[in-house]
């Protein structure tokens, strides 16, 4: 089954007069890339954060936003007076400094947290992790859920456009041997009218027209192709992430798509080459969003 990367989970815990709020969402990214929004007292779990979402998850660009409040009965707030004084000085230095307008007041002390602390029990590393732990593994299971929703819509229209390449390839396949034999009549003809004015060994124009219907032919870009379909097949009915596998596997499909256009020489041909590089770009631009 395919997973977009592209979703959002929510989950919240309450215990012992403490709320802990966990937002995930996602969004596409080639590698996976975690970025965690949390209050200060969170950060010495961090690292256990980012390794519970990497447990989860392969690719995306993941943004972690954590809550934590403390229900119970309101404390005192501490003052650091001594930063916050150093801080209203070093304020209107830079002010007088750079020319600038206003002045340091309250509002401006009370825009810095870090100068504000409320006293009390400082829970260790493991007792915050065992109440944040319980919301995040919510919460992923909530991103998990939906992206594994819009994967499987991602799924069955990619199943639909392979379809599409697959049968594109089959026309193109159909037409190639007539227009090959086409464009070697073409050939013959043209040179045969110059025959009378330039004179040509038959050897050297039989080795010429040998040389282009092998300029001409795709057969093993048809291979190529055919084979690359497969292994998308294959790749979406595994289990394992497919997303960086389907993306190399498109490239390989507009490498072989470009190469039956630099060799084709017949106008019809021209517009089912064209039409197959389409169905391929739009292949493309489902498959970035696969996981």
């Amino acid at each position: 089954m395919l997973r977009s990367m592209t979703g959002y989970g929510s989950s919240e815990v309450s215990s012992s007069g403490r709320r802990v709020r966990v937002e995930i969402r996602s969004v596409n990214q080639r590698f996976l890339d975690i970025q965690v929004r949390a209050p200060r007292m969170l950060f010495r779990i961090e690292d256990r954060i980012r390794r519970g979402v990497e447990s989860v998850l392969n690719r995306g660009r993941v943004s972690v936003y954590i809550e934590w409040k403390d229900e119970t009965a309101a404390r005192a707030v501490a003052v650091d007076r001594s930063a916050a004084r150093e801080l209203t000085e070093t304020l209107r230095g830079l002010k007088d400094e750079l020319s600038l307008s206003g002045d340091v007041d309250v509002s401006v002390i009370a825009s810095f947290p870090q100068l504000f602390e409320q006293p009390g029990d400082d829970p260790n590393a493991d007792e915050v992790w065992g109440r944040v732990e319980p919301a995040l593994a919510g919460a992923l299971r909530d991103l998990v859920s939906m992206r594994e929703a819009e994967g499987a819509k991602l799924e069955e229209e990619i199943r639909g456009r392979l379809g599409t390449i697959a049968s594109g390839v089959e026309t193109i396949e159909g037409g190639a041997a007539g227009a090959v034999a086409a464009a070697k009549e073409r050939l013959g003809e043209r040179i045969a009218s110059l025959l009378d004015e330039v004179p040509v060994e038959e050897s050297r124009l039989a080795q010429e027209i040998v040389l282009f219907a092998e300029r001409s032919d795709f057969t093993e870009e048809i291979v190529r192709l055919r084979a690359h379909i497969d292994h998308a097949r294959e790749s979406i009915d595994s289990e394992a992430p497919a997303g960086k596998r389907l993306n190399f596997l498109v490239q390989e499909m507009h490498r072989e798509a470009n190469t039956i256009g630099s060799k084709n020489v017949d106008a019809e041909l021209s517009s089912h080459v064209v039409a197959l590089k389409e169905e391929i770009e739009k292949l493309r631009e489902q498959v970035q969003n696969v996981e």
